[in-house]
């Protein structure tokens, strides 16, 4: 099985045409025809059905697709940092982040890391800890940074950052300026992240550990959503305060600490199976290094 099969069979995954994969691989058709029909011949299956539409992938297309891209950005990661000069960092990272990382310190980040690593060209994701898992199983991501869960045997594991969360609201609301019991947090009108959110997850968890009901108003799926929705309604909120960073920052919102405290632990999440690259610890790192600093920042 030539590596080239490979290259050209994900394209046309990709693609869902050969003359599409083809214009994006600068060959000929016939040639990308031919490599398909000896990688199904070699496999003993049909990777793709042919329809006036297109290629549309078989079961075993989907499954080849899944086991031959990781093989795939493995190579061309090994190639790029091989090939690079002594001492410069270079290669393509792909990041999968959630949401309350990525609406706030993850623009920061990405422009201190790209005025040090110029060579280094990245592509993020943002979306929800399941769906982002999925992705990186699947090979198309490097690394997910999501909040903390139980630890799985086929993931390494990187701590980030911890953070307590708080209540948020308004700035002119009226709120007590030390804390906030969770145990009477039903008696506040709230909006929460929905049921796909890993902050979700830990607020249930703690709500069921204190024996708190949490009775929401309403749950919205963006943390920007939220953020709005507060800022013009008077509603509240708990979450961490990365989360709404800015419009912390600007006075938008004010937030007051929970007690007894309830934590969420960012991580870096990648597959055992396949080490980081130096770019992606890299970035790990500027990730790491950013998000301190907005939380002290913030004082919190």
């Amino acid at each position: 099985m030539e590596l080239r099969s490979l290259q050209y069979f994900v394209a046309m995954y990709e693609e869902g045409s050969v003359s599409r994969a083809a214009r994006r691989l600068n060959i000929v058709q016939p040639a990308m025809s031919h490599q398909l029909a000896n990688l199904e011949d070699e496999l003993g299956n049909p990777l793709f059905q042919r329809t006036p539409k297109g290629l549309v992938p078989t079961n075993a297309g989907h499954d080849a697709y899944r086991l031959f891209l990781p093989i795939l950005r493995s190579v061309e990661a090994a190639r790029q940092e091989l090939s690079a000069p002594r001492n410069t960092v270079q290669g393509h990272v792909a990041v999968g982040v959630v949401a309350s990382v990525a609406y706030n310190a993850l623009s920061e980040t990405l422009a201190l890391f790209s005025a040090k690593y110029p060579h280094v060209t990245l592509r993020i994701t943002d979306g929800y800890t399941s769906e982002l898992l999925q992705m990186q199983r699947a090979g198309q991501l490097d690394l997910v940074v999501i909040n903390a869960s139980a630890k799985r045997d086929e993931y390494q594991q990187i701590d980030l950052i911890s953070e307590d969360l708080v209540v948020v609201g308004p700035a002119d609301m009226a709120m007590p300026d030390d804390e906030i019991r969770f145990e009477t947090i039903d008696h506040r009108r709230l909006v929460i992240p929905s049921p796909r959110h890993g902050l979700r997850a830990v607020l249930d968890e703690a709500a069921e550990r204190h024996g708190v009901k949490l009775l929401p108003h309403y749950e919205f799926d963006e943390i920007s959503t939220i953020e709005n929705f507060i800022v013009n309604t008077g509603f509240q909120t708990i979450l961490p305060p990365l989360a709404v960073a800015n419009a912390l920052r600007s006075g938008l919102l004010r937030c007051v600490p929970l007690s007894p405290r309830i934590s969420r632990q960012l991580v870096g999440v990648h597959h055992t199976a396949r080490p980081l690259s130096h770019a992606a610890t890299m970035f790990v790192e500027a990730l790491r290094e950013r998000l301190v600093v907005v939380q002290q920042e913030l004082r919190l």
